[in-house]
């Protein structure tokens, strides 16, 4: 902790220096209009993100123009699926410099749902667009990642008189998952919390490079759609056996050249429109996808009390989902001088515990040294600046 503290501190300092000098220039969009995760639900990565850019919420609605001044897209958890022409504006979005963070839910699936019923049923989420993530490069699999690794949710366990018994059980949906390699966006970070991820596939495509950035632990399982989902499965001790799959990955970065989703598919007259001004090929972009929607969503009390994103009320424990969020958004915008310093790593030397004998004098050697050292150099650097001066 001591170790996490000191590395992180730089960037600390930077980030207030930032907040403070920053004039916003980029616009950030969260996009609305396919039943997205509400506004409210989003409202603390909004509240982080709006001290270094403008934010605001857009709807396609089929205009040609409607994404033109964002630098980059948030889209969560769209519900409902998104039409032809608002796909298209979309890839054209992409092919033209715009940056997307996709966050989608492949299976349809939510806690509220499942508690109030104790049994659901995870069917696919038709979102309309497969096919778009498999030209750029990636596949979000029809499946649930069940992981050994996973934070815990309360659960009724029976009563006491009139009142309620609750216990923590992890919940196997809900998996922690960590860094899968040293990249900015994702280095010292805190494990992530999900919530009924799905595991991603890479495609071979030309001129983008991927990046797996958060994979799920070496305790995993795939459940396929669809996914029948009980609390009940709670009174059981998962079996080790099961879980076979390791390092699934449920978040992968995107960069280069994309070839547009429309490539050989448009009519000639829609193809050379000057107004529509279609392109084949993106210029050098950037896009990271999500196989969960609920990453960026902040829990909301029945009482309307926001709580930070990545807090966990049952643990007290603060996961990364809010770091997580900022550093996406800061990468796709190209703001990577901070996530430099956030990657920078600091050793603490300690003591061996074993050499007590000399403790006290390694302590007092560390203290004074330096500052005798110092005061050496002082005086020798006076006496000699005098003497050069006295023959002068």
């Amino acid at each position: 902790m001591l170790n996490a503290s000191i590395e992180g501190l730089e960037y600390e300092i930077s980030s207030m220096l930032r907040k403070l000098t920053t004039e916003k220039t980029l616009t950030v969009g969260f996009l609305q209009g396919q039943q997205e995760l509400p506004t409210r639900n989003m409202s603390d990565a909004a509240t982080a993100l709006n001290d270094f850019y403008h934010l605001d919420t857009v709807e396609i609605k089929e205009q040609l123009n409607a994404l033109d001044k964002y630098k980059a897209l948030i889209i969560a958890r769209p519900d409902t699926a998104f039409s032809d022409k608002d796909k298209f504006i979309l890839d054209q979005f992409i092919m033209k410099g715009g940056r997307v963070l996709w966050l989608i839910d492949r299976l349809d699936i939510q806690m509220d749902s499942l508690t109030a019923a104790g049994i659901t049923i995870g069917l696919q989420n038709e979102t309309n667009l497969d096919d778009l993530l498999f030209r750029y490069g990636v596949r979000i699999n029809p499946d649930l990642i069940m992981d050994m690794y996973a934070a815990p949710v309360p659960i009724i366990t029976g009563y006491v008189g009139n009142q309620p018994k609750q216990e923590v059980f992890p919940w196997l949906y809900f998996p922690l998952v960590e860094a899968a390699t040293n990249h900015p966006i994702v280095h010292n970070l805190n494990a992530v919390k999900l919530e009924f991820a799905s595991s991603i596939d890479t495609i071979e495509t030309d001129s983008v490079t991927k990046t797996i950035l958060l994979t799920s632990s070496k305790r995993s399982r795939i459940q396929n759609a669809p996914a029948r989902v009980g609390l009940n499965m709670l009174r059981d001790e998962p079996d080790p056996r099961l879980f076979t799959k390791s390092n699934l990955p449920v978040a992968v970065l995107l960069e280069g050249k994309f070839l547009s989703a429309y490539h050989n598919r448009l009519p000639s007259e829609i193809e050379h429109s000057p107004e529509i001004g279609y392109r084949d090929r993106s210029v050098f972009t950037k896009m990271i996808v999500v196989s969960d929607g609920d990453v960026i969503s902040n829990y909301i009390s029945k009482k309307g009390a926001v709580y930070p994103l990545g807090y966990d009320r049952i643990t007290r424990q603060t996961y990364g989902n809010r770091n997580f969020i900022l550093n996406c958004v800061d990468y796709l915008c190209d703001q990577t001088a901070i996530l430099e310093l956030r990657g920078k790593e600091f050793k603490i030397r300690l003591l061996d515990p074993s050499k007590t004998q000399n403790l006290t004098f390694i302590k007092v050697l560390n203290i004074l040294l330096p500052c005798v050292s110092i005061l050496i150099f002082g005086i020798v650097f006076q006496f000699v600046r005098k003497r050069k001066y006295q023959r002068s």
